[in-house]
């Protein structure tokens, strides 16, 4: 079971090892997630449309990554990095893991079903003993509305961080409740569901990594992490240490 919800913290980061995912199930007050998608609703509802915002990177029709200045409820601590998923990512990739990204993924209605990738992650390429090492990078997905067979969840070809074979049909495709939160590693071929419901499905997702790795493929430096100066100065120090790639702003 590709899931923790009922087992150890310790237990989940045996299932991301072995697995390369793992469901944290209900680590989140779902409040809090409500609250969130509140204030996108009134300070910032065009983040949700399909439309030509700059800050808006489309991946695929319908579906785009958007890097946002980290502020209001979605600068609370257990937003940033939950508990669990501190204690999870620190026995994964050691306790000076820093955040290299955050930002949304919002897929639309009707977004099709991506293709097949890894995130990254791969030191040496062709390399015997690439895919015995451990992480370098932990992709985390915080949920605003479920993930599910409708919204569209993420379809996952298990173990294959450890190997190169060929995938076809994804082998596990988690429901992922609001108030819940997903780790995988940034090896696992994984792909994006398609959207087949009627209503939008937003997604917080960060990059969590090594202090020594940083992603070069996925986002320009300029969106990978921006946080308001007021929000990261009264953050606690030690998640203050973990935001040092974020590019402040006024």
């Amino acid at each position: 079971m590709t899931s923790c919800g009922k087992t150890t913290l310790d237990d989940a980061t045996q299932i991301l090892w072995e697995d390369g995912v793992c469901v944290l199930e209900g680590i989140l007050d779902p409040a809090l997630i409500a609250g969130c998608l509140g204030h996108l609703a009134q300070n910032d509802p065009g983040l949700l449309e399909q439309n030509e915002d700059p800050r808006k990177n489309y991946v695929t029709d319908g579906r785009f990554y958007a890097g946002v200045a980290v502020e209001g409820p979605f600068a609370q601590r257990d937003m940033m990095l939950p508990a669990e998923v501190e204690k999870v990512i620190s026995a994964t990739l050691a306790s000076d893991f820093i955040i290299d990204s955050l930002g949304f993924i919002v897929a639309h209605p009707g977004a099709p079903e991506q293709h097949w990738h890894r995130d990254g992650g791969v030191l040496f390429p062709g390399h015997p003993l690439e895919f015995m090492l451990p992480a370098t990078a932990i992709t985390l997905v915080i949920p605003l509305v479920e993930m599910n067979e409708e919204t569209g969840t993420t379809g996952f070809a298990l173990k294959s961080h450890r190997n190169r074979d060929p995938v076809d049909k994804p082998d596990y495709e988690p429901v992922v409740e609001v108030g819940s939160a997903i780790l995988w590693d940034y090896r696992i071929n994984h792909k994006g569901l398609a959207n087949t419901s009627r209503v939008n499905r937003p997604l917080i997702t960060a990059t969590l990594c090594r202090p020594w790795w940083m992603d070069e493929l996925n986002f320009s430096d300029a969106e990978k992490l921006l946080i308001r100066r007021e929000v990261l100065e009264g953050l606690d120090p030690d998640l203050q240490k973990r935001l040092v790639r974020a590019r402040v702003i006024d």
